[in-house]
């Protein structure tokens, strides 16, 4: 089996927008008299999609208003990260073009809705050769459908195929798939399953992900 191709999550993966995320929900909060701390946004939010994210918070909230807050806290988001740089995983932009350079394809599989703006802004996003649009898949993460999907527009096999993740649900999802993968640890998280298991990109190089097709 050989390496052709890298699929990377995109937030806490190649950049971190976690300051940006809990800026927003601290002000979406803030009208309902609640004190958010980071801690908080850490523990209780943090990579849940929006609506889920907000009935941690705001159990007894109603439909119609969880949909008007999930808006809100986009909107803020949007506002945050123009006023905000992003923060990038280190050596992520060293290593994609070590990537492109060896002929190794490369795609994005996120759900979320602000992976290409966030990728833009970075000045990563024009780097790959498929954005998978994860947001648009029914069945998310531990589901392998993104990273299936994803191998299908690169044209390549499932099992040539390395993904890069940084949430349980994520590699779980890319061992379902027939993918190997690495797992992108942050905040001394508790990851199990990978292939291997690194800090950033500059711990990683094309012939160490090689001999795991081997």
């Amino acid at each position: 089996m050989p390496f052709k191709g890298a699929i990377f999550d995109v937030d806490g993966v190649l950049i971190d927008t976690a300051n940006i995320h809990f800026l927003s929900w601290r002000e979406v909060f803030k009208k309902y008299n609640i004190k958010f701390t980071f801690d908080d946004f850490k523990r209780k939010v943090d990579g849940l999609p929006r609506e889920k994210g907000i009935l941690k918070i705001l159990p007894n909230i109603k439909k119609n208003e969880l949909k008007k807050i999930a808006e809100q806290k986009q909107k803020y988001f949007i506002n945050f990260l123009k006023k905000n740089k992003i923060k990038k995983i280190k050596g992520a932009k060293k290593f994609l073009i070590s990537l492109k350079k060896q002929n190794i394809k490369i795609a994005i599989a996120s759900s979320s809705k602000n992976a290409k703006r966030n990728l833009i802004k970075a000045g990563f996003y024009f780097m790959f050769d498929v954005d998978a649009e994860g947001f648009k898949i029914k069945r998310g993460k531990p589901y392998p459908d993104i990273f299936l999907k994803t191998a299908k527009l690169l044209k390549l096999n499932p099992a040539d195929c390395v993904v890069f993740e940084d949430s349980q649900a994520g590699i779980d999802a890319a061992k379902r798939a027939g993918m190997k993968c690495i797992g992108v640890i942050k905040d001394n998280n508790k990851l199990k399953k990978a292939d291997m298991f690194i800090k950033d990109f500059s711990e990683i190089n094309i012939k160490k992900i090689k001999y795991l097709f081997k």
